[in-house]
């Protein structure tokens, strides 16, 4: 087996984390999911990464959250840039 097809099936522990990220919100390719499952298979801390991540996605969609909306933002901007000139 050549090094160049072992660097294609193994992948370093920050695209690891990336495609762990995409993974969680279904933006993954297929071949970033592949590469993610085989290195999640031999790094312990990427496996602990993923499922703190896993639990995180869960939470916060559990929660239901939501943004603010455009004006809400600005007037909230507003009023600490007023707080902020006193």
């Amino acid at each position: 087996m050549s090094s160049e097809k072992t660097d294609k099936e193994y992948c370093k522990c920050s695209e690891a984390n990336c495609y762990c990220d995409k993974a969680q919100y279904n933006e993954a390719e297929d071949w970033e999911r592949a590469q993610l499952l085989t290195h999640l298979d031999k790094c312990p801390k990427c496996k602990d990464y993923s499922e703190r991540n896993k639990k995180l996605t869960e939470l916060c969609n559990k929660a239901q959250l939501t943004s603010l909306q455009e004006e809400e933002r600005l007037e909230l901007k507003r009023l600490l840039q007023e707080n902020l000139d006193k």
